[in-house]
């Protein structure tokens, strides 16, 4: 599958311009979520697929949303889109932009969650949810505004 090398969770990214910030940093995060979360807490789901939708000179979002919830039961993954108008990441430093991105990937798993559950897909979400925030508060110590 096109997932067995990346982990239990992936952030990929579909960026519409250079200098986001938000590149390098989710690269960043992808590597903590990799470290602590080694288990998908759920029989039925082997990974979690997060695409970032990035705003900028080519193409830009209307809103800032999480959507486009997709399970592929068969391929046993489940995946989301977090638009992330430009409006919204100019506005931001790197450092308030790492918040800004633990915050919706938080938000994205917590949508999946609930559509498993929905789904009647028993998912012990307390352990998956516990090792994503050690990821996330690992990433959050690091500073990035000195980074020129």
């Amino acid at each position: 599958m096109w997932f067995e090398d990346k982990g239990i969770l992936s952030i990929g990214c579909q960026s519409s311009g250079p200098n986001n910030g938000i590149g390098k940093i989710k690269v960043d995060l992808y590597k903590l979520i990799y470290k602590f979360c080694t288990s998908t807490y759920c029989s039925e789901v082997d990974h979690y697929a997060l695409v970032l939708r990035v705003g900028g000179r080519h193409t830009d979002y209307d809103e800032e949303k999480i959507w486009k919830l997709r399970r592929h039961k068969k391929d046993r993954y489940i995946g989301i889109d977090i638009d992330i108008p430009k409006s919204v990441w100019t506005k931001k430093t790197t450092d308030e932009l790492k918040v800004y991105l633990s915050e919706k990937v938080i938000e994205a798993v917590e949508i999946m969650i609930l559509r498993l559950r929905k789904d009647k897909v028993e998912i012990e979400e307390k352990y998956l949810l516990n090792d994503l925030r050690n990821a996330i508060s690992e990433f959050n110590k690091i500073t990035y505004e000195n980074d020129a």
